[in-house]
């Protein structure tokens, strides 16, 4: 799958690859002395090459840019120890070339390669292959009583009404204000509608905006279409610094989507929905049904 600027995620090409414990054992010796206890493991180029360990449930982000015509194309992960969750676009962009953070969850225990290779470019060939970038990543089990998760995704706001049906087209610009009581947003989830047949999958765009309608974080997930009716969007760096009490808006954009955003009459008193820079009903409220997380942690850099 080409790397689209407007639509950016990349599904992970798994090839199961084991390895057991008395391996573990002995590949710990020749890990990098890095290492993160922190719930996000932030990794960059100057991470390129090296072994690292990491723990079950930990976040782990590859921040990549660059400068030019190159662009970093599908992150290739050898095992299913890791999975790549979706792909955020650091903002505000760089104008040289922008950046992406490719955001995995640790899932089990065992030892993934990740390989993000250069594609589309126009210098030396040779050039380019030397930045391309290759991380292996040791996943031990997890520490301590919570998981590195459940300290980054505290449950915050949530659109709990049962829903009766509606639903509204991705063709449409869609958005939902919401109030954070957490001074951290690290999470989305969105309820989605299989509106129409189409492809196995589709590529969804999430943007999170202030109350000016500034841009503050914009996050790309490719989701299946089978498995479509929750959507969970992780935000980088342990999550959006945001001021608890003020709005904030959702949006979602989907190009050529068969999807539907799920709605209600009433629901979520915190905000509303809107549709196109309007309300979406003109004569009730409504709300789109939707869950944020948050948590107090300090940045990660």
């Amino acid at each position: 799958m080409a790397t689209s600027r407007s639509a950016v995620f990349f599904f992970a090409a798994l090839s199961f690859s084991w390895i057991a414990c008395g391996q573990a054992d002995a590949k710990m010796a020749n890990l990098s002395p890095r290492r993160s206890k922190h719930p996000v493991l932030a990794l960059d180029f100057k991470d390129n090459g090296q072994r690292l360990a990491a723990r079950v449930g930990q976040q782990i982000e590859i921040t990549l840019g660059t400068i030019g015509p190159k662009q970093y194309g599908d992150p290739q992960v050898s095992s299913d120890a890791l999975k790549l969750q979706n792909v955020a676009m650091e903002w505000p962009p760089n104008p040289g070339g922008p950046t992406f953070i490719y955001i995995f969850e640790a899932t089990c225990e065992g030892e993934a390669q990740v390989e993000v290779p250069i594609i589309k470019s126009m210098d030396n060939p040779e050039l380019a292959t030397g930045l391309d970038f290759r991380v292996t990543i040791l996943v031990g089990p997890a520490a301590g009583r919570l998981s590195a998760m459940q300290v980054l995704r505290r449950p915050d706001q949530a659109n709990t009404a049962p829903w009766t049906g509606a639903w509204t087209s991705l063709f449409n610009v869609l958005r939902q204000t919401f109030t954070p009581s957490l001074p951290r947003l690290s999470g989305v989830e969105v309820e989605m509608a299989l509106a129409n047949p189409g492809p196995k999958s589709a590529d969804l765009n999430l943007t999170v905006t202030d109350k000016e309608g500034v841009t503050l974080a914009v996050v790309s997930k490719t989701i299946p279409l089978d498995d479509c009716s929750h959507v969970l969007f992780i935000l980088p760096r342990g999550g959006l610094a945001v001021s608890p009490g003020q709005v904030y808006s959702i949006g979602l954009s989907s190009v050529g989507s068969p999807l539907g955003w799920k709605y209600v009459v009433g629901g979520y008193p915190s905000g509303d929905a809107s549709f196109n820079g309007q309300p979406l009903l003109p004569d009730a409220h409504s709300t789109f049904l939707f869950r944020t997380f948050g948590n107090k942690l300090n940045p990660t850099r």
